[in-house]
């Protein structure tokens, strides 16, 4: 039996996801190249402390154990800098950046948590588009600010929201609130706020003087 012919576009379809991916690459890439130019003359600790990229293995690795597919521009960051060691201020308004193996350790704490029923009394109050519930495994924190509390890449949403939305996941606290409708976009909105000054860095306390989790959809 004859094989149909291959569709005369379908070529066409791979050329245009390919071309889309290497886009998103760049624009993560520029974003990178601004978020270092402005840690160079007003935070050069914090940008000593940013990791080398992440090797292809540990990004794999890591959605192996999670059981998800990261959304391509999350990857692509972790590929430029694999989050900050430590053992400098925290990047973003005192929130560490995440690296792959912190993400698997905080992903960890709250799967067990997850595992052991801790939450079924707890009453979540989250925003359109962000499941009701107090945490689930799809909720992959990418930061922390030392007290349990992320901002996380959700790829649970609702029908209302979409994969790959920014959220904000606080330990003691049922307020989800949407912050960005893809990492890029808050990632910009982080590096805009650096650029234009509103962010001044404090060095006393680490912190940069903006609400990291103020909502971002409609920048």
């Amino acid at each position: 039996m004859r094989k149909p012919p291959l569709l005369p576009y379908a070529a066409d379809l791979n050329t245009c996801r390919k071309k889309s991916l290497n886009k998103r690459s760049r624009k993560m890439k520029v974003l990178w190249d601004r978020m270092e130019n402005w840690l160079k003359v007003h935070a050069p600790d914090v940008l000593a402390d940013l990791n080398e990229g992440a090797s292809e293995p540990e990004i794999s690795g890591l959605e192996d154990v999670i059981g998800f597919a990261l959304p391509d521009d999350i990857k692509e960051s972790l590929r430029i800098h694999n989050g900050q060691s430590g053992d400098a201020q925290w990047l973003i308004a005192g929130w560490e950046l995440l690296s792959t193996e912190r993400i698997l350790e905080e992903w960890k704490v709250w799967k067990e948590l997850s595992d052991k029923e801790s939450f079924t009394e707890w009453n979540a109050d989250p925003q359109e588009g962000i499941a009701n519930v107090w945490w689930q495994p799809a909720w992959i924190p990418l930061t922390y600010n030392g007290c349990g509390d992320h901002h996380c890449v959700d790829l649970g949403a609702t029908e209302d929201g979409a994969n790959g939305q920014i959220i904000t996941m606080w330990h003691d606290s049922g307020e989800r609130a949407l912050l960005a409708k893809t990492y890029t976009q808050w990632f910009e909105y982080i590096v805009q706020t650096f650029e234009s000054h509103d962010a001044e860095y404090v060095f006393e306390s680490g912190d940069f003087e903006f609400d990291a989790t103020e909502d971002k959809t409609n920048g």
